[in-house]
């Protein structure tokens, strides 16, 4: 049985933190593939904070967070500058028609082909910032 939302004054906010290095290359990249939280919520906010700074000569990738297996939540385009100081911080564009995730939705961190220019070194913690009711069976 799915979880369902329970009777509650108001949302309950949350975060997921994902650490990975940037892609090297310029070929597309899955950082986190389908994962399923298990429970409705709402993506608000997405931030990328610099782990380990960049290096790559012009470098740019776009990363997206996508739902299910196509559809586009969040959206950046990071490039070199966006990585050269650790510590800062970029903000994706949110599609607020897309951010809601059922139970079973799945969850993806992409950086596809397009417009690609290599990342040669870097690091991201991705701050999923989402709201949700709380849970009952």
């Amino acid at each position: 049985m799915s979880p369902r939302e329970a009777h509650s004054p108001g949302w309950i906010r949350g975060q997921l933190a994902l650490y990975f290095p940037i892609p090297a290359g310029t070929g597309a990249v899955e950082v986190l593939t389908d994962l399923i939280p298990g429970f409705k919520f709402y993506i608000e906010k997405v931030t990328a904070v610099v782990q380990v700074a960049a290096t790559g000569s012009g470098a740019s990738r776009v990363c997206n967070i996508v739902k299910d297996t196509s559809t586009v939540v969040a959206t950046t385009t990071y490039v070199l500058s966006d990585g050269a100081t650790v510590g800062s911080a970029k903000a994706f564009t949110v599609t607020p028609a897309n951010a809601e995730f059922l139970d079973g939705s799945k969850l993806s961190v992409e950086f596809p082909t397009a417009g690609a220019v290599a990342f040669t070194a870097g690091a991201l913690m991705l701050l999923i910032q989402y709201r949700t009711r709380a849970q009952q069976l």
